[in-house]
């Protein structure tokens, strides 16, 4: 029996949304569309950590199980579910201490406002580029970015964790208190401790030009492309990060998918330039499309996804009136390569495009190139990011060179059969590529059909992570289908 949720109402500052109240619909939208009918019990909108104290208490008092929610990114839906969601999106305040070089965050806090935020003391946080990700679990799943190369992963920049745990208690967690919390903290994935409150971060200087380069290449040249760039990666600066993406095309456009490669590098366009000068020369091909723009840190990372729109309209489609950034359903699968994929791996990763491109379920007449496409991303997962042991922070991929995403969008509220074919598809081409692939995955691209995840995720710093749990959720309050098991709980 679901309890009466109105004295968890009635006690917060924030409010508490129910299935028959105004609100409820647009508030329980998580970024991917395809969990757009789950329904939690309520969602618990927090106002300060007080409120998350409240809201935790009441769900293990009450036998409901909290879901904590930040930026609502979870790529397998985990930020919804049947039970009461913790929301901290109202929790974004973004306060800098100049002299310690800190920013703490909000629990709440997005990429692109944090980065806006912090723009003022030209500082930022080593973050991703999706704007509405949340900088909270990005964290927790390690965080990969375009100043990684050079500064190291998210959770290696975090310096304190603020949190409410199973028993409803607020804690810090840093290198001297909580420790263990802190060490899991930093890539141990996000939700399996308890609900983070604020989080204080090292920042970096960005008071120098950005430069974004754009290269797009014809799809005869696709397979020089990928090997030219694997083995351009990890001789380029660490100043340049640089991402290759394979992308299926509307139909009308064209008959075969266009691989492109964007590069970030901080420094001016004639750096830019000479750095991505032997990639070019390698790959043999000249690109048909170009471009080469420098500017302010900040401009670069909002150009990414919002170029062309207003500050509201680069917020989540159908969660608030404004918002333009789009929620199509998407299933991923990832894989965290530690070395170049030989010639076969990389024709395999190209018929599988090319079959998605011909299919007329998949690669429809009206397809779009935000919400009916199919996608191979390969990012740069090297450099600083390597530079911390395996076992420092409960982020394990330390061995890298670039991480692998598969990719399926598809229109929202899509039959049922367009639903399934995506998913086959991306389970297809990740089978197909098995003899190339390492068996690690990233978690912050969490999926939810990977077999063997535990160790995917965690490797060798699974155990940890289990003794960890048990000591802070022992009753596995915050658990959903891939949490951190207790231990004894799985034979991985």
């Amino acid at each position: 029996m679901t309890p009466d949720l109105s004295d968890l109402d009635r006690s917060m500052r924030g409010r508490v949304l129910l299935p028959d109240r105004p609100g409820y619909d647009a508030a329980k939208l998580i970024w991917n569309s395809r969990f757009d009918r789950v329904r939690p019990v309520a969602i618990a909108e927090v106002a300060d950590a007080r409120d998350v104290q409240t809201a935790v208490n009441f769900a293990r008092d009450h036998g409901l199980r909290p879901i904590p929610r930040s930026g609502a990114h979870s790529f397998a839906g985990y930020s919804t579910g049947d039970g009461l969601v913790v929301d901290t999106h109202r929790l974004t305040a973004v306060d800098v201490d100049s002299g310690a070089g800190h920013a703490r965050c909000g629990g709440g806090s997005t990429l692109l406002a944090t980065y806006e935020a912090l723009w003022s003391h030209r500082v930022a946080v080593v973050a991703g580029t999706c704007p509405t990700v949340g900088v909270t679990g990005l964290t927790c799943g390690g965080g990969l970015g375009v100043l990684s190369r050079q500064n190291g992963a998210t959770c290696d920049g975090l310096v304190e964790v603020e949190m409410v745990t199973a028993d409803g208690k607020p804690l810090r967690a840093n290198e001297h208190e909580n420790d263990d919390l802190y060490w899991a903290t930093r890539g141990g994935g996000g939700g399996n401790f308890g609900v983070i409150t604020a989080l204080t971060f090292q920042t970096v200087p960005v008071d120098t030009p950005f430069t974004h380069a754009h290269y797009a290449f014809p799809w005869k040249a696709a397979e020089q492309v990928l090997d030219a760039w694997q083995h351009w990666l990890p001789t380029s600066p660490r100043a340049t990060w640089s991402v290759v993406e394979i992308l299926t095309q509307p139909p009308e456009e064209g008959s075969s998918p266009i691989v492109e490669i964007e590069v970030v590098q901080a420094g001016g366009a004639g750096a830019t330039r000479r750095a991505v000068a032997d990639l070019l020369g390698a790959i043999g091909t000249a690109p048909v499309e170009s471009s080469v723009h420098a500017g302010p840190f900040v401009d670069t990372q909002y150009d990414f996804y919002c170029k062309g729109l207003r500050p509201k309209e680069c917020t989540l489609a159908g969660k608030t009136p404004a918002g333009k950034v789009s929620r199509a359903a998407m299933y991923a699968k990832s894989d965290i390569a530690r070395g170049p994929w030989p010639a076969d791996g990389l024709k395999t990763l190209l018929d599988g495009m090319q079959r998605r491109q011909r299919d007329r379920l998949l690669t429809p007449r009206n397809s779009s190139p935000t919400d009916t496409v199919g996608k191979v991303i390969i990012e740069a997962a090297d450099g600083a990011v390597n530079s911390t042991p395996a076992d420092a922070t409960a982020f394990v991929h330390r061995d890298n060179l670039f991480l692998v995403q598969y990719q399926a969008r598809w229109q929202q509220g899509a039959h049922g059969d367009v639903a399934d074919a995506n998913v086959e598809w991306t389970n297809d081409l990740y089978a197909r590529t098995t003899p190339y692939r390492s068996g690690f995955a990233y978690q912050d691209y969490i999926d939810p059909e990977l077999e063997g995840w535990e160790r995917a995720y965690y490797g060798e710093n699974l155990d940890r992570l289990q003794r960890i749990k048990a000591k802070y959720d022992p009753k596995d309050l915050f658990r959903f289908a891939q949490s951190i098991p207790l231990p004894g709980a799985t034979d991985a």
